[in-house]
């Protein structure tokens, strides 16, 4: 009798239900119908009582007390499936600021990919040299890694070239938390002792010149005033994906607020070919030349070069041709650090950046600093 009285109660949700949407005479006439159905159903079970029969009954039930659900009014729905509010209306002093009309609707210039809809990284803030140094744990023996980067990309990606945006962000609250940023023009100094360390050092270099060194990665160096160096493929400039020679020239040419130079442009070789796998005849002339086009296009000199995939690091003839070619020091993709008094120009270790975790790269650097 119970589960005959439940079913009376779900046909009655059912009308209310169908109240909504139907009129009047078909929903007397599905009422009908459900009567019928009740009273062969009753019939049916009294006389068979069969596992397989319940099953289908109560499966019945389920299926009416599910229309009890009622569409929601868009103010009721949850905060995820809200869209975004529509940018206020501007006010006249900006429909007449040109300025004004021509700026983007996102929050933050420089991140311009959130639109404002996501806060910078916490620890990641503008700070001045002073509030820099004092932070940074003092070492008696300090030492320095140079960080071997590629692209920037947004979201999660598979790629080992790839570094995403999110880990690439900690990384740069880990490096400022926890060594001195430089740049790699300053090596000669702290070779012959003009300049001196008390922490570790650290410098961020990025191969290749994928487009997102100038859409991504400039822009937060720029407002962080983090030095780096970006090594070129010439062949590559102003084709799809990377960067061009206006952008580069941009980049080398920025002074931030003390009139100091950030970035420097270094030379990945002309088609990035492996140097041990083309005519030894060959090198001097991809040396000479990636350096001659680099600087023709941006106007300030190339003092470094980057080994396509770190091939030949070490190689007497690679070195000697790039002396001739007046660099004044050569990155491997070898791994390691330096000490300021034992730095190799021309076999400048450094420390891969894959797509790991943030964190887990972080302690592999401080166990590759021996800390």
């Amino acid at each position: 009798m119970e589960i005959f009285v439940e079913f009376d109660i779900c046909c009655l949700k059912l009308y209310g239900c169908y109240v909504l949407y139907s009129k009047k005479p078909v929903i007397i006439e599905y009422i009908m119908s459900i009567k019928k159905v009740r009273h062969y159903v009753s019939r049916e079970f009294a006389a068979m009582n069969k596992p397989l029969f319940a099953i289908a009954f109560f499966s019945l039930i389920l299926l009416l007390t599910g229309c009890q659900t009622v569409p929601r009014p868009a103010d009721q729905l949850p905060t995820a499936q809200k869209p975004f509010p529509a940018s206020p209306p501007a006010t006249p002093d900006q429909e007449n600021d040109s300025s004004m009309a021509e700026a983007p609707s996102y929050l933050d210039s420089t991140r311009w990919w959130d639109q404002g809809r996501q806060d910078p990284v916490r620890e990641l803030v503008v700070e001045t040299p002073e509030q820099l140094v004092a932070r940074v744990p003092k070492r008696s023996n300090p030492k320095i890694v140079i960080l071997q980067y590629h692209n920037v990309v947004f979201g999660r990606t598979g790629g080992e070239y790839n570094r995403d945006l999110y880990n690439f962000e900690h990384d740069l609250v880990f490096l400022r938390n926890r060594t001195q940023i430089i740049g790699i023009d300053d090596l000669p100094y702290l070779k012959s002792g003009e300049k001196k360390l008390t922490t570790d050092a650290s410098i961020l270099t990025f191969d290749d010149g994928d487009l997102s060194i100038y859409g991504v990665v400039f822009p937060l160096l720029k407002k962080y005033d983090i030095k780096a160096t970006f090594f070129i493929i010439t062949d590559f400039v102003g084709t799809v994906g990377y960067v061009n020679w206006e952008q580069l020239k941009e980049m080398s040419d920025y002074r931030n607020a003390g009139g100091e130079q950030l970035f420097s442009i270094g030379s990945h070789s002309l088609d990035h070919r492996r140097f041990d796998e083309i005519p030894a005849a060959q090198i001097p002339h991809e040396l000479a030349e990636s350096k001659f086009i680099i600087e023709n296009n941006i106007g300030t000199p190339v003092w470094y070069f980057a080994l396509p995939f770190g091939a030949g690091a070490g190689r007497k003839e690679i070195i000697d041709a790039a002396k001739n070619s007046g660099y004044r020091g050569i990155r491997t993709s070898r791994k390691g650090v330096m000490q300021p008094g034992s730095i190799d120009p021309y076999d400048l270790p450094v420390f891969y950046m894959s797509n790991e975790r943030a964190d887990i790269l972080a302690q592999q650097i401080y166990s590759l600093l021996g800390r």
